[in-house]
């Protein structure tokens, strides 16, 4: 894989977190395929498919989603035949008292229109009591 292509992932992986922080879903298609999985069943969520999916579930807004996320620690790689990205995430609780951390691991695709999201599986970790499945 070429740098250029590593950097540009990156960069979607940060913005990834501003689009789902946006007043609005209007950047959610710059992140994801038309076709995107997002699995939140281990954060305590459910799956969603397709970007319709997606742009409903953070249309929910804030609760019930944390009023920010961020990222940090973005690895990019090649795994049978798939680029892959393996990145950890935090959002504070609405309330201030409480952190949450985890892992989204991604499958992204070079689309017409640069690189996206087509699969991502969010996994809560920290705090450890609670961890969902």
């Amino acid at each position: 894989m070429h740098t250029d292509d590593i950097v540009a992932i990156q960069q979607l992986e940060a913005f990834c977190h501003h689009a789902v922080d946006h007043e609005d879903q209007s950047l959610l298609p710059l992140v994801f395929t038309a076709d995107a999985r997002f699995d939140g069943r281990k954060c305590g969520g459910p799956l969603f498919e397709g970007i319709d999916a997606i742009v409903g579930f953070f249309a929910l807004g804030k609760p019930p989603h944390p009023p920010a996320h961020h990222m940090t620690n973005c690895y990019v790689y090649e795994q049978g035949g798939e680029v892959r990205v393996k990145m950890k995430w935090f959002v504070p609780q609405a309330d201030g008292k409480r952190i949450y951390g985890g892992v989204n691991d991604d499958i992204v695709v070079r689309t017409p229109d640069g690189w996206r999201i087509k699969e991502r599986v969010a996994t809560q970790t920290y705090p450890a009591d609670m961890q969902a499945g």
